[in-house]
């Protein structure tokens, strides 16, 4: 079962895996002034406002998951930012290569966008999911067989594992010329083309939590506002990352 909204996601999603690779191919071969790279980031985050708020302006009852979506994402991002702040500037576990527009913002305005538009997609995949499996499991009697709280489940999980192995994809792409991973010269931190282990760790066990950030009508959980559950996210997110961090560092 599609919906209008279905295909500005896979756009979004498309573009922003195409932006990631376009920018670590300039970067390779040398085409562009490295510091110019980071405004690569602004025609996939131009393109995804467009597409998201125009699916959203659409006057149908689908819209709704994309809009929620976004307001997950903003929630998440902007209490997740204060936290990358400490990684980057106090726990040195991250160094920004490229600034744009503040130059004394830790975090570069281009990347904390993508964020949002990151986080948009996993809340809307988790949610369209949750959609899906509902309707597909459901019997004549329109009672799920398995159940809210099962469906809800496999929604994060599919969820979970696409985080997980999106975050390798991306991180992975832009560590050469917009990040450095691990700047803090700490040992004994496996990677995962180059990417810190306990980081698609840390996007997996997070949204495998998604039925208690964002609650499952009709169970035991109570259902929360989209925003609620993205601070919620962000928060475990960071403390998660953070003591994933600390536990290799203390090997060091």
């Amino acid at each position: 079962m599609r919906v209008k909204t279905d295909r500005a996601v896979y756009i979004v999603t498309g573009t922003t895996f195409l932006t990631f690779l376009m920018i670590n191919r300039v970067g390779s071969i040398g085409l562009l002034d490295p510091k110019l790279l980071i405004w690569l980031l602004y025609p996939d985050i131009l393109i995804a406002a467009i597409l998201f708020f125009c699916s959203i302006l659409q006057a149908d009852e689908d819209v709704s998951l994309l809009s929620s979506s976004a307001i997950f994402g903003v929630a998440m991002v902007l209490t997740y930012v204060p936290i990358d702040w400490l990684f980057s500037r106090k726990v040195g576990l991250i160094f920004y290569l490229r600034s744009d527009f503040l130059a004394n913002v830790t975090t570069p305005i281009g990347i904390i966008l993508n964020w949002v538009v990151f986080a948009t997609l996993a809340a809307y995949c988790y949610q369209r999911l949750g959609t899906i499996f509902e309707t597909r499991f459901a019997d004549r009697s329109e009672t799920s067989r398995l159940g809210f709280v099962g469906t809800a489940a496999l929604a994060a999980g599919l969820t979970g594992i696409g985080a997980a192995l999106g975050s390798v994809v991306i991180y992975a792409l832009g560590t050469s010329h917009l990040w450095i991973w691990n700047a803090a010269q700490v040992d004994h931190i496996p990677q995962i083309a180059s990417v810190p282990v306990f980081v698609p760790i840390t996007f997996l066990i997070t949204f495998l939590l998604c039925p208690y950030f964002f609650g499952v009508t009709d169970s035991f959980m109570r259902k929360q506002h989209t925003g609620v559950a993205g601070i919620r996210c962000a928060i475990f997110m960071g403390a998660l990352q953070f003591l994933g961090f600390l536990m290799f560092y203390a090997w060091k």
